[in-house]
């Protein structure tokens, strides 16, 4: 991710939590930061398609 795309992303992020947490109930963007939590964390848990595929390859060539 490049530097501004990451800026542009967390500025977002604090502005969507903000705007959230005013007009929305606490116990609602609690349960929201939750998902997102669980959902970082399955992403970085299971491998990527690319990895598979590479992983792969290289079994093919040491064959």
């Amino acid at each position: 991710m490049k530097l501004p795309q990451m800026i542009s992303t967390i500025f977002a992020a604090i502005t969507f939590g903000y705007l959230g947490s005013q007009y929305l109930s606490r116990n609602l963007m609690y349960l929201i930061s939750v998902g997102m939590a669980g959902v970082g964390a399955v992403a970085s848990v299971t491998p990527s398609k690319s990895q598979k595929k590479l992983e792969s390859e290289f079994q093919q060539q040491q064959k």
